[in-house]
């Protein structure tokens, strides 16, 4: 039988559909029998590492241990200092489950080597709970778990945002909490469950998930209720000497929500944000860095070019990589300069034909497509030499030009610099 890496390798390098999704399925197959896993962990957080991988919240798993060695190693210098947790298979559904609870859309396994994305409902059945109240789903909202995670694990990292602060404060606003409750007698109003913190001073807690409710065993208080935004701000506002709220407070990734956060959550989602500054937690975040290859994939650069030379419709190519401060993996960011005549959806097009061509020779890595006439498209180009230029026709002819010999095309490989 393959090994994970094997089947990773001939993944990446495969073009063919049909045979592209056998492998998928024998990985993924693997991946929930292996003896052994080992899984990216956050010692400051208390949970799985997790970032964005275009819009999908990532947990990374490795099949081998110096793997995730060598992906923490890289991480380090970032100071992103990770642990490895190792599961077995007999853990492994808990491990999805607990994935999906906090809000994980996929998973990259092998990050540092070659590597594959896998979508978590590929590895569990992703539960649907539709059915039931609000009050008995064990999870209300797994994507404000994430989202609350990702932000606290990237303030103990000093890689956050007040962007991605106000993120996080718009699907607040959104969401469903469970608010434990003490029930009173008759004609006597419940009362909520109250957290003391370490200074003393007291909030409300709430609840993303019956599992941390479970967690924190609130003392005193036997049920849970629903509790929306509107309820949130009403128990502030009628308990002056109740400081904020704290969502989750047993996880090692609790967040303190104050009055001044409730009201920037609710002009956030209005939209009314004129008055309100974002804080700068760190001064790199949301930095871009675009560099120069190290080696150019030369299969994906001449599948690419036999696309563009198809179509005429792009003058030159680029191709560097691009990352940003809160990604973690670099990718490639192809720069096309188009003809004047192109439309938005001849654009589209092009760049899905160039994606179904490329991305089997991409390593795993994912393309951005940027325009040469866009705002920092030149910018971006830096010292780079195009990949790619448009032959220009030649209207010359022999009878024309009788004492010029024949030039010879240099071909695609003419267009490479070393």
């Amino acid at each position: 039988m393959s090994s994970i890496q094997e089947l990773i390798s001939q993944l990446n390098s495969e073009t063919e559909d049909i045979k592209r999704t056998t492998l998928t399925t024998e990985l993924v197959t693997l991946i929930k029998t292996q003896n052994f896993l080992w899984v990216a962990f956050c010692p400051n957080t208390k949970h799985y590492f997790l970032a964005q991988e275009h819009e999908q919240l990532t947990a990374y798993i490795f099949s081998e241990e110096n793997f995730f060695e060598n992906f923490s190693i890289a991480l380090s210098k970032k100071h992103i200092m990770l642990n490895a947790v190792k599961i077995s298979t007999e853990h492994r559904t808990f491990l999805f489950a607990e994935l999906y609870r906090c809000g994980v859309t996929q998973i990259c396994i092998n990050s540092e080597q070659e590597h594959a994305k896998i979508a978590l409902s590929s590895l569990i059945p992703i539960p649907d709970y539709s059915a039931l109240p609000l009050v008995q789903r064990p999870v209300l909202n797994p994507t404000v778990t994430g989202k609350i995670l990702c932000l606290m694990q990237d303030i103990n990292f000093g890689r956050a945002s007040g962007n991605t602060e106000l993120d996080v404060l718009q699907e607040i606003y959104h969401s469903a909490f469970f608010l434990p409750i003490k029930p009173q007698h008759e004609n006597t109003p419940e009362e909520a469950g109250i957290y003391q913190l370490s200074d003393g001073k007291k909030v409300f807690m709430i609840f993303t998930d019956l599992y941390s409710l479970k967690q924190a065993n609130p003392e005193n208080y036997s049920q849970a209720r629903i509790a929306r935004f509107g309820d949130l701000k009403q128990l502030l506002a009628s308990n002056p000497d109740i400081m904020g709220i704290i969502i989750n407070p047993a996880s090692g990734s609790a967040m303190l929500l104050d009055s001044q956060l409730l009201e920037i959550a609710e002009k956030s989602a209005s939209g009314s944000l004129e008055n309100i500054i974002t804080r700068n937690m760190n001064t790199n975040a949301g930095k871009i860095v675009i560099t120069n290859l190290e080696s150019e994939p030369l299969d994906m650069i001449n599948h690419v070019c036999d696309i563009l030379k198809e179509n005429s419709l792009v003058k030159t190519a680029y191709l560097r990589h691009i990352r940003r401060e809160e990604e973690i993996r670099t990718h490639y960011l192809m720069i096309l300069d188009w003809n004047d005549s192109v439309t938005k959806e001849q654009k589209f097009e092009i760049q899905k034909e160039i994606a179904k061509s490329a991305l089997p020779y991409a390593q795993g890595l994912d393309i951005e497509y940027i325009s040469y006439d866009s705002a920092v498209g030149k910018e971006w180009t830096g010292n780079a030499e195009p990949f790619y230029k448009m032959q220009e026709p030649d209207n010359s002819s022999k009878s024309d030009k009788p004492d010029k010999k024949e030039k010879k095309s240099k071909g695609l490989f003419g267009l490479f610099k070393k």
